[in-house]
């Protein structure tokens, strides 16, 4: 069985153009492969929120300038898993693409959720319906994002720019 990880990063502001978070394989040998990827309305205060547009994407080759790990864990789901050996991950910094592939684009509202209504907003709060890319569902036909060396996979929000988001990707190294 594959060493599988989770990336967290906890309470990302919603900007527009932003890269919300990010996995970079930077090794020549080892692969990379995400099996999921989620987002978790975090947004607790009350902001005016706004409809963000938010694309998973596999990028060949892009450039990242200092992103930041500010609240970015990588867990591991076994103790005794190693820690990939070259990778680069985090959030914002300035991102170029390189050839750029959206593999999901869906809406996102960043309003806060509350207890008594059941809006997209709350919905959001479900992890069945939070998953966007999900490649881990049993298809051994199918095969799971895999990251070559300088391929990446990114969180994106393309427009929107309210509220708070935390962000996951399960992947495996191989």
């Amino acid at each position: 069985m594959a060493e599988t990880f989770t990336y967290y990063s906890k309470d990302q502001a919603f900007a527009s153009t932003k890269n919300m978070g990010c996995i970079k394989n930077l090794h020549a040998t080892e692969k990379l492969k995400v099996r999921r990827v989620g987002l978790l309305n975090a947004q607790v205060g009350t902001p005016t929120g706004v409809v963000c547009l938010i694309e998973v994407r596999l990028d060949i080759n892009p450039t990242f300038s200092a992103p930041t790990q500010t609240g970015v864990t990588i867990a591991k789901h076994d103790s005794t898993n190693t820690l990939p050996s070259n990778y680069l991950y985090g959030s914002v910094g300035s991102y170029a693409a390189g050839t750029a592939y959206t593999l999901r684009r869906t809406v996102w509202s960043s309003d806060e959720p509350a207890a008594s209504t059941a809006t997209s907003d709350e919905l959001q709060c479900f992890v069945p319906l939070n998953i966007l890319f999900d490649a881990g569902y049993g298809d051994s036909n199918v095969q799971p994002l895999t990251m070559n060396q300088n391929d990446a996979a990114l969180v994106y929000n393309t427009s929107g720019a309210a509220g708070l988001v935390d962000i996951w990707i399960e992947f495996t190294r191989e």
